[in-house]
């Protein structure tokens, strides 16, 4: 009996669910998980040989023999043995299609020779050259193939030349996840490289979990969030080159380029007020009274003397709120807006990515202050000497994460 799944009644949103928990499918053992992906790729190679000619049909029971599909046309065919991969490395990939090849080998005969094939939502024309490569080298009688969900169809073996993309990088789908380019350096996504980047920095200056992820839903859970945010940062990593191809863990490398581009991101005009202590307030004391509210923390210079990486004088600290609104400024009761004529006390700035700002803060001397990424990404564009405070802060802690020395490379 046949047993197909009709792309067409998949629509973008099921895709786009679907790969954000395919990592974390990865992990679980369950047969509904296991059932999710086969059916998935069984789906995506019935239609890729399907629209070659190709006759498509899965046995009944095959399942538990190791049997995806057979495919035939005319007097040609194949018995097709498929394996998913998480990420399009060829470090995952070459394993599994060897698995792949084994069972393909198993289930075949004189009649169905072996076509092993492995999938991933993405794989570069590389990786797929370097599993074709593996299996020639290696399995020279099996067919093999890799495919992944934005349009890369490689195959190698007799008669899959209609099914073969060509040795180029596919055309990709206008349907491919995601539709359009990620903004590396949202809100919730700095949050997320800084996870990545923390196992590198001292404990003391920034407030992460530190550990090594494999896998995009390994870093959610740490991150504390959704498996499709960390799905979409992982995705554009690895389209912009920043991660590592065969790393076992996500390492981010270009770290030079990386770094100038979100210096670049952040240097925005941000939304801020001056502001003065009412009278009888001593300025210290009410400062330290408003940043361990919850609700503020130190920024800029003041971030920087508290993280003892201080060097510029003379500036009026800078407070980090989530909001910059009147009913948030009025809750301080001993604060009000500066004059034009006044020397402020302080500025109140509205927070430029509040999730990964209050996320990562620290604790020094009982006041929240920004952790030493927040602080060099803030300074660099001020008039006030930022760029000195900036180069010094990367000169002491900075340059080893930035030129890779702490990650291997």
């Amino acid at each position: 009996m046949r047993t197909a799944v009709n792309l067409a009644e998949v629509d973008n949103t099921a895709k786009i669910i679907l790969m954000a928990r395919w990592d974390q499918m990865e992990e679980e053992t369950s047969p509904s998980g296991g059932e999710a992906r086969w059916r998935y790729v069984e789906a995506l190679l019935e239609k890729v040989f399907s629209d070659a000619g190709w006759n498509v049909h899965r046995e009944a029971g095959s399942r538990d023999g190791g049997v995806d599909l057979i495919v035939r046309k005319k007097d040609i065919s194949y018995v097709i043995q498929a394996k998913v991969a998480a990420e399009g490395r060829s470090d995952r990939l070459v394993p599994l299609w060897s698995q792949a090849c084994l069972q393909a080998i198993k289930a075949g005969s004189s009649h169905h020779p072996p076509l092993a094939v492995v999938a991933a939502p993405r794989i570069s024309a590389r990786a797929a050259e370097q599993v074709l490569d593996f299996a020639a080298r290696y399995a020279p009688d099996a067919a093999a193939g890799v495919i992944d969900f934005e349009g890369l169809r490689h195959f190698r073996g007799p008669h899959l030349e209609d099914i073969d993309a060509g040795n180029h990088e596919p055309q990709r789908s206008a349907r491919a996840l995601p539709a359009e380019p990620v903004n590396l350096f949202s809100d919730l996504n700095q949050w997320l490289l800084k996870v990545l980047l923390a196992p590198e920095l001292p404990g003391p200056l920034l407030t992460s979990p530190r550990g090594r992820y494999r896998n995009a839903s390994q870093l959610a859970r740490a991150a504390d969030v959704s498996v499709m945010s960390a799905f979409r940062l992982v995705q554009q990593l690895q389209r912009d080159g920043y991660l590592h191809e065969s790393e076992p863990y996500l390492r981010l490398v270009r770290r030079e380029e990386l770094f100038r581009n979100w210096q670049s991101a952040a240097a925005v005009r941000r939304r801020e007020v001056p502001m003065r202590f009412l009278l009888g307030g001593e300025p210290h004391a009410e400062l330290r009274r408003m940043a361990r509210s919850g609700r503020a923390c130190l920024a800029l210079f003041a971030a920087a003397e508290a993280l003892q990486l201080g060097f510029v004088q003379g500036v009026p600290p800078y407070v980090y709120v989530e909001r910059l609104a009147p009913a948030n400024v009025a809750s301080w009761k001993r604060l009000i807006p500066a004059e034009r004529h006044e020397v402020p006390d302080l500025i109140l700035r509205q927070a430029p990515a509040p999730r990964s700002v209050f996320r990562g803060m620290v604790t020094r001397d009982e006041i929240p202050a920004c952790d030493v990424l927040q602080v060099w990404l803030d300074v660099s564009a001020h008039p006030s000497r930022g760029q000195e405070q900036a180069e010094l802060i990367r000169r002491r802690v900075l340059d080893p994460i930035i030129k890779g020395v702490h990650a291997g490379g």
